[in-house]
């Protein structure tokens, strides 16, 4: 669901849950990904609500476009995969990439009920039409290891040119 406002920004918010099982290859999020438009600027924040059920696996995630490149750089807040809260650099190459830098961030428990969360401010440029998405996985796959992004989780953009 996308919600415009007075300033430019447009919200989405998650509506339902969506996991990831036994899989370290980021996956696009089903909600969380938008339009953008060659030569585009753009500013993206972001809070997700995340949770895993093994502490081991982890929650990765990363921004990417479906075609072209962007050029970006921003910030998250995450918890480390050694459980410390911690700053953490988000790019993509000054020479333009598709997807941005991994985030690994943490599962400090071993249930699904138990929610972290993990936020951003990012802006790029892209080269190309394309869609914008959040993508996410298990940071170290194996069997029966869950990584979800839950209902509720928002992702806001503009367009600043």
């Amino acid at each position: 669901l996308a919600i415009p406002d007075p300033s430019g920004w447009t919200t989405i918010v998650k509506s339902a849950n969506q996991d990831v099982t036994n899989n370290a290859t980021p996956q696009d999020d089903t909600e969380l990904q938008f339009s953008v438009v060659a030569g585009g600027h753009y500013m993206v924040e972001m809070n997700i609500c995340y949770s895993g059920n093994n502490t081991t696996g982890d929650y990765l995630w990363r921004f990417a476009v479906s075609s072209g490149l962007m050029k970006a750089r921003g910030i998250a807040t995450i918890f480390s995969t050694a459980g410390a809260p911690t700053l953490q650099a988000i790019t993509a190459a000054s020479s333009g990439v598709a997807t941005t830098s991994n985030i690994s961030v943490g599962i400090l428990g071993t249930d699904l009920d138990e929610l972290h969360t993990t936020t951003a401010t990012f802006n790029f440029h892209v080269s190309a039409n394309a869609t914008f998405k959040f993508q996410f996985s298990n940071n170290a796959a194996a069997a029966g290891r869950i990584s979800r992004t839950w209902k509720g989780s928002i992702l806001k953009y503009k367009r600043i040119d």
